[in-house]
């Protein structure tokens, strides 16, 4: 339990994004029967290096890894967010599988078991899950006998053989990859002349004094660029715009579903109705009374907060200053409306140290006999006998049995089982007792507490104020009648403006999982790539309590992106290099840094040590061509008017330290430096590269 409930208390992303040692890359997962997700099908998903990956298998992988994720954190049901999170898992773990691990296989770099066995034991694991169930609660440390009694586990129960399994694979997975790019890292190096390059750009030093004149100061009407200069600084700037995978462009309106006066004052009623209900809850059963009726999952469920902690200031001073019993509310908070009650109010301490020794009984038939012999070891440890030695000897929750029972300090927001946390915190220090969970019977033993203070339990119900039927039908009919009577995209941009209504627009690619801002959305993105449909004004659709209707705008194509879609851009730099023009007009022939900036108005401003292995400058930013022009300039020499990124500027140089020869020891230290920064660039752009050779078609956006 003690190894399960650590790992759940982590989060549930912790199992999706494995591998952390290798790349920022997410990997999925894949069946143990070994079985391909890239056999040829008629429903295909897209292609990867020649390969076709069919979504019947795909989907396959999708839910065992679901399964994988439900199990590790105890939960039936997954959000869209974590499903989308899966989903985009496999298809990584496939791009993986065919490019980089396939190399890997090609090249005889594989992972045996006694390799396996071996980095567990010696803790040089990456795996966040693994290392998350390998650490030690109370030293922090890792531990690689926890590991062993996980492994074991799985000989008792398929869940842990079933979790084991696939935590292997995933590990298995990165460290295959790992080697393939320890092997091309192996045959990267730097030469002495890199490295005599890299110190002399280092060591050439130069201090400015300099005047700027920005674009800015010249008016865009003043200057007149034809399209003949446009296309040409397109041309010589082609690379910059390069579009990696097609994308759509939308313009969109919103019609938000908001709740009606009525609507309010429904969700009022239900909640005064919910207020008698809480008051009228014998309080045993208040837990149970929330749980049934409240529409808020964050609502509290009798946790016990001290001062401040209730979040909702009004809330925490009343009920710090009532007594069990009492109910609040109800009250308006958010979208909510809320009724709280008072179930507690105690001096407790804000964490324990506690050991146990589970007797598992998870057959209801075995009850009363665990029972006794919890009963039976009880009486065996008022006896005298050390109860980390029981534990050890008798205790199935293996992680903790290892460690004579012990878990460590336990608070009321420890991931634990709500009987179990109970049992823990209400013991006194120096005491045992005896708590039934749904995994058997505890034999708790609190070592330790902090000293206690005034802490109040509280429940909340709360009853969402949502839209009604007939608000969402009005809402529904206003959104139908503005698509019904727009349907191309001169009438849908013509009525937005007649409506006074607020145009959004969006960029997107066929992965992107929604509209900027916008919950369960994809649906529409779907649509806005669906070749089948004809680009008219869409239908309506729903998300997030909105409807919205979309006109597609624009296709961009994977590839050089057009002219007209980089205009605005390609425009700037146009109108920039001609305001330069301009600008070094206006100097003329200028003599001094002091007399350009006579000339135009300016201040003379200065920078120091500047040299060729820097990328900004202080004050300027990136301005390549500037530090590029200071490099060539002797001391007192000043440069001629030059055009860079923000402006035009003229330099003088102040000092000048010419390169420095390097030392034998510094070309020594200096090339292991540089060799390192080369193989840790290894890590991403190896992958990277094979991914860009891969000729990859997605087509998810037709399935997910």
């Amino acid at each position: 339990m003690a190894v399960l409930s650590s790992i759940r208390s982590r989060g549930k992303l912790i199992a999706i994004c494995v591998g952390g040692a290798l790349l920022a890359f997410v990997l999925g997962d894949f069946i143990s029967s070994g079985a391909t997700i890239f056999g040829a099908s008629q429903t295909k998903v897209g292609d990867i290096n020649g390969t076709t990956i069919d979504y019947q298998q795909l989907r396959e992988q999708i839910d065992e890894k679901e399964t994988y994720i439900k199990l590790l954190y105890n939960t039936s049901v997954l959000d869209n967010a974590t499903r989308d999170e899966l989903t985009e898992s496999i298809w990584e773990r496939a791009k993986m599988e065919n490019t980089i691990l396939k190399n890997a296989n090609d090249q005889g770099i594989i992972v045996t078991d006694a390799e396996v066995a071996h980095l567990i034991q010696t803790g040089q694991i990456g795996n966040s899950v693994i290392r998350q169930i390998a650490t030690d609660r109370e030293t922090g440390m890792y531990n690689p006998q926890i590991i062993s009694d996980f492994i074991s586990q799985g000989d008792k129960n398929g869940t842990y053989r079933f979790l084991w399994q696939h935590m292997e694979d995933d590990f298995r997975t990165d460290r295959q990859a790992q080697k393939y790019i320890s092997m091309v890292s192996a045959g990267l190096y730097v030469t002495t002349a890199e490295v005599e390059r890299e110190f002399a750009q280092r060591t050439q030093i130069s201090d400015i004094k300099y005047v700027a004149i920005p674009y800015s100061d010249i008016k865009d009407e003043e200057v007149t660029v034809s399209d003949d200069k446009i296309k040409a600084v397109y041309n010589e700037n082609i690379k910059r715009y390069y579009n990696a995978e097609e994308t759509r462009s939308i313009a969109y309106v919103v019609f938000d579903i908001i709740p009606s006066e009525k609507d309010s004052a429904d969700a009022l009623k239900e909640a005064e109705a919910v207020k008698k209900g809480l008051e009228s809850s014998k309080p045993a059963d208040v837990d149970s009374y929330v749980k049934v009726n409240s529409k808020c999952k964050e609502d509290n469920l009798r946790s016990y907060y001290s001062k401040g902690e209730l979040g909702n200031p009004t809330l925490d001073s009343i009920m710090f200053a009532q007594e069990p019993g009492y109910v609040y509310g109800p009250y308006k908070e958010g979208k909510y409306y809320k009724v709280a009650r008072l179930t507690d109010k105690a001096m407790r301490s804000d964490s324990v140290q506690v050991s146990h020794l589970l007797l598992l009984a998870q057959n209801p038939a075995d009850t009363l006999k665990v029972k006794a012999k919890a009963d039976s070891l009880l009486n065996v440890y008022k006896s005298g006998i050390d109860f980390g030695a029981l534990a050890a000897q008798f205790s199935e929750d293996q992680g903790s049995a290892s460690d004579s029972g012990k878990l460590g300090w336990v608070t009321d927001r420890t991931a634990f089982v709500p009987e179990f946390l109970n049992g823990c915190l209400n013991t006194e220090k120096g005491k045992t007792t005896i708590v039934k969970t749904t995994y058997g019977y505890h034999i708790i033993k609190v070592t330790d507490k902090t000293a206690p203070k005034q802490k109040v339990a509280v429940g909340v119900a709360s009853v969402d104020i949502a839209p009604s039927k007939q608000t969402r039908q009005t809402e529904y009919a206003r959104a139908s009648e503005f698509a019904g009577r727009n349907r191309t995209r001169e009438q849908f941009e013509e009525a937005i403006k007649a409506e006074k209504l607020v145009p959004r627009v969006a960029e997107l690619n066929s992965n992107t999982k929604g509209l900027p801002n916008i919950k369960d959305s994809r649906d529409i993105v779907k649509d806005v790539f669906n070749d089948d449909k004809n680009k008219s004004v869409s239908d309506v659709y729903e998300a997030d309590d909105r409807f919205i209707i979309y006109v597609l705008t624009g296709i961009q194509p994977k590839g050089p992106k057009s002219i007209n879609a980089v205009k605005n851009e390609v425009s700037r730099i146009a109108l920039n290099d001609a305001k330069g023009d301009m600008i070094i007009s206006k100097l003329g022939t200028v003599s001094s840094v002091e007399d350009a900036a006579n000339k135009m108005g300016k201040e003379v401003d200065n920078a120091t040590s500047i040299h060729l292995d820097m990328t900004a400058i202080p004050r300027l930013g990136i301005e390549p061509k500037v530090i590029a022009a200071t490099a060539s300039l002797q001391q007192g020499q000043t440069s001629a008017p030059i055009k860079g990124e923000a402006g035009v500027y003229v330099l003088q140089n102040t000092s000048y330290t010419p390169a420095q020869a390097i030392q034998p020891i510094n070309v020594t230290t200096d090339k292991k430096m540089m060799e390192f920064e080369l193989k840790n660039r290894a890590s991403y752009e190896v992958y990277r590269s094979l991914i860009e050779q891969a000729n990859i078609t997605d087509n998810r956006v037709k399935f997910f």
